[in-house]
């Protein structure tokens, strides 16, 4: 399994770097990358998802899907009690404990998980990395949310996460897809190709986002930092080996495949944009992101070969 995610990974490196050079070149700023992030969560990712469920209905998919999204939350909240154990151990005060351990569950499942099941499953993998994705979604607007505001002023209550998870068009269009699929709708020929053109946008924006984003990082300075060793190795190494670990005994297969690489990705690149959101430390999360993101393009391929 490992070859194809070299493969994918180099294309995907290759896409970064044209991000790091219009950045560089000032024909990227950062405020037109926040623009391609938008485009990214709010149109091109949520088409995908939709695209992604238009298939025929089987019960054993779905199933697969449905413990898929069980265990998926039942592993982030294994990893962010992980990582607030770890913290604690480092004696991180409030603020960056919540960030340490949200930052070390909110992994960047949409914009690389899905082109590496694809070159790993091909499509049958990816109706399990829809479910990841929904799911992580949830966690984000729950548990992730009420971790980023520990130390600000910033509280969150049950209405506030419901009324977020309800809005959010990553959660609105998982029901979509799933709707479709369970009842084996076939949207209409005009409607699936404007959501198709959109959602094979997706991997190439999101790379070039990501590019920018390390672009504008200050390597010398974020390689100091111990913690983000720390973190890069619980998030990319022990993340994929505890979920093989657990979900083995209830899953197998693709499913679980499609699982441990995922949660084997690095910290997602809108890690540091959610954290501002929340009166985290957007400067430390960037940091999460850039390191965890450069080692993952070693530790993956690892995952993939010893751990699928």
């Amino acid at each position: 399994m490992a070859i194809p995610v070299i493969y994918q990974l180099i294309t995907m490196v290759i896409l970064m770097i044209v991000g790091v050079i219009l950045h560089k070149k000032n024909l990227l700023s950062t405020a037109n990358a926040k623009g391609l992030s938008i485009i990214l969560t709010r149109v091109a990712v949520p088409c995908n998802m939709v695209v992604l469920l238009q298939r025929d209905y089987s019960p054993e998919i779905f199933r697969g899907f449905l413990v898929t999204c069980l265990a998926t939350y039942g592993m982030c909240c294994v990893g962010a009690l992980m990582f607030f154990i770890v913290g604690k151990c480092m004696k991180m005060k409030p603020a960056e404990l919540g960030l340490f351990s949200g930052g070390g569950v909110y992994s960047n499942v949409i914009f690389m998980g899905q082109p590496l099941i694809l070159a790993m499953y091909g499509a049958e993998g990816l109706i399990f990395c829809v479910a990841v994705m929904f799911t992580c979604n949830v966690f984000l607007f729950t548990v992730c949310s009420v971790l980023f505001a520990m130390g600000s002023d910033q509280k969150k209550n049950l209405k506030t996460m419901a009324k977020e998870i309800c809005t959010s068009l990553l959660s609105i269009s998982a029901v979509i897809g799933v709707f479709c699929f369970v009842n084996s709708i076939r949207l209409p020929q005009p409607v699936y190709d404007v959501l198709q053109y959109s959602a094979n946008t997706t991997v190439c924006l999101s790379m070039i986002y990501i590019g920018s984003l390390l672009a504008a990082a200050n390597v010398r300075e974020i390689f100091k930092d111990k913690v983000v060793y720390i973190f890069s190795f619980f998030t990319l190494i022990i993340m994929p080996v505890i979920t093989k670990a657990i979900c083995h005994t209830f899953m197998s297969g693709m499913a679980l495949s499609v699982l441990v690489v995922l949660m084997a990705t690095p910290a997602a690149a809108a890690l540091p944009s959610f954290a501002d959101q929340y009166g985290a430390d957007e400067k430390r999360a960037s940091q999460y992101t850039f390191v965890s993101t450069i080692f993952s393009v070693v530790t993956l391929p690892l995952v993939a070969q010893f751990l699928c």
